[in-house]
């Protein structure tokens, strides 16, 4: 075999290695999830309250702040789905189906993003602590846990605390039966919390 034929012999290996290298450097598909909160189970039977009420954004702790869709499978320990993403922060899409949720069957008046402009008697603040796939079993179960205060504004009194834990079981051991879940388990958080201001006494009845 001749220098030149050699030569030849390298050039197309090299190429075909590298070519097989592009393909699999090809980056992985990253799927976007919404979170799609169940609907309300029953509305809530009460008299609506005199009264607006203030929503607060939801604070939440680092771990949740990013679009990054979070497992565990250990105690303690958080873990993201490498190809998985929620179209916004849970906090802030949790919160704002909240609000409607709160308009539609909530105790109040109306509901209304806090630094809106509006004067209010009551301003709710929440808590998000938990917004997980907890994977340590399969398919793994869907866990929502949230801190939610009702705070009476013209005196700035703590009117009542509570924390709400939801979980839901996953369809699936992945990063969609996890989206599906959550979206399940905030439903029924979501019901919760609604009925749990239903039964909340304002000061002025008390």
């Amino acid at each position: 075999m001749s220098v030149t034929t050699l030569r030849l012999f390298f050039l197309l290996a090299a190429a075909l290695l590298g070519g097989c290298g592009m393909l699999a450097g090809r980056p992985h598909p990253v799927s976007h999830h919404v979170l799609e909160v169940a609907p309300a189970v029953a509305e809530v039977a009460t008299v609506p309250r005199r009264g607006v009420l203030l929503l607060r954004d939801t604070e939440t702790p680092g771990v949740f702040q990013s679009v990054r869709l979070v497992y565990s499978r250990a105690p303690g320990v958080l873990s993201y789905y490498q190809y998985a993403r929620w179209s916004d922060m849970p906090a802030r899409s949790l919160n704002a189906h909240l609000r409607q949720r709160l308009n539609a069957a909530g105790p109040f008046e109306s509901v209304v993003p806090l630094g809106a402009g509006v004067q209010a008697e009551y301003q709710l603040n929440t808590r998000l602590r938990d917004f997980l796939h907890d994977a340590a079993h399969s398919p793994g179960m869907a866990r929502v846990t949230l801190e939610a205060e009702l705070v009476h504004r013209p005196d700035a009194r703590l009117i009542a605390r509570q924390v709400f834990t939801a979980e839901a079981p996953a369809a699936s051991f992945d990063a969609a039966g996890a989206a599906a879940a959550l979206g399940q388990a905030s439903g029924r958080l979501l019901d919760d919390l609604t009925l749990w201001l239903a039964r909340v006494r304002p000061p002025d009845a008390r």
